[in-house]
């Protein structure tokens, strides 16, 4: 098996189960079809990682706005409004969602469906008249509806996907598992926002990883926006979390380069043995006794052990919170 193979195992691997999306696509729709039937949304939308087609397996928390309807918006309009919204689509979903559990977040119900590994988060929202790309969305805590641009999001990661040919949220993915694989505490957004600093253009898959790991290592030892210019998210992060990440990300970028390095040599059994310490073996395809053996054969008697020795080791990083 070569790298190439290698990577094109990884990204069957990396792909949400078909039949948990189907499953997950039809409750999506019939929740949608229980709100507007009730007169409490005038549409929903699927946001988030998922939406964007970014989602690292296995399938999760699934983000769905609740465009709710217009003539709602003076009744939900003072510091309770966000709150009542809630309780509005919790009452609405409640009956046609036997054994769920319902939890209020800060801007969403949190639906846990029974039997399912995967739940729903629930936002309310307001369409901005005149603006497809901007919503105001709950917020319970601050007891207030604040501007989100999650449409404009999506919109600007499928535009990067497709000038990149369909490649980018594949390749997103594969960075994401690199960082959890090493338990590294980042939120999925800050990892696609490596990503898309990165991989402007049309690149392998190995090139695009280790360019997006080099660039979390550089933008984490300072400020950067998400992917639209608009939330500086990295001021969300603590700043002694943010340093462990930072730090983090520079060993895995080493790993990376390293790893690229001994591809371009010819020596691609030494960068596949990088690559499944950096995605897990699980994921992607460690060489084989007898693929190393040749190895050894072809270098005079080097062995893929001391090729590898040059990468560092994976940190370990403590779970955090933002």
């Amino acid at each position: 098996m070569n790298l190439s193979q290698r990577f094109g195992a990884l990204h069957e691997n990396l792909k949400i189960d078909a039949e948990q999306l189907k499953r997950a696509r039809d409750l999506h729709s019939q929740m949608s079809k229980h709100l507007v039937e009730a007169g409490i949304a005038t549409r929903t939308r699927l946001q988030g990682s998922l939406a964007r087609s970014t989602m690292e397996p296995p399938l999760h928390d699934i983000d769905k706005a609740i465009e709710l309807n217009p003539d709602l918006a003076d009744e939900l309009a003072g510091p309770d409004g966000p709150e009542r919204a809630v309780g509005m689509i919790g009452d609405v979903l409640a009956p046609h969602l036997p054994g769920a559990s319902f939890e209020v977040k800060k801007h969403a119900l949190a639906i846990t469906i029974p039997g399912e590994a995967f739940g729903f988060d629930c936002v309310p929202a307001f369409a901005t008249n005149g603006d497809d790309k901007w919503i105001r969305i709950a917020d319970t805590k601050a007891h207030l509806w604040k501007p989100s641009n999650t449409y404009d999001l999506i919109d600007t990661i499928a535009r990067r996907n497709q000038l990149c040919l369909g490649k980018f949220v594949h390749q997103v993915r594969m960075a994401k598992r690199v960082v959890s694989h090493a338990r590294v505490q980042l939120p999925g957004l800050h990892v696609e926002t490596f990503c898309y600093e990165a991989i402007t253009t049309p690149v392998d898959h190995a090139e695009a990883v280790a360019a997006a790991l080099a660039a979390g290592a550089r933008l984490l030892a300072g400020h950067y926006h998400e992917p639209t210019g608009i939330d500086r998210i990295s001021d969300r992060l603590d700043p002694w979390a943010k340093s462990l990440a930072q730090q983090a990300l520079v060993s895995l970028a080493a790993q990376a380069a390293e790893a690229v390095r001994r591809a371009g040599q010819g020596d691609e059994v030494a960068a596949a043995e990088i690559w499944a310490s950096l995605f897990g073996e699980d994921c992607f395809p460690r060489p084989k006794a007898d693929e190393k053996s040749f190895l050894s054969r072809l270098w005079a008697g080097a062995t893929v052990a001391s090729t590898v020795a040059a990468a560092r080791p994976l940190p370990t990083t403590r779970a955090w919170q933002p």
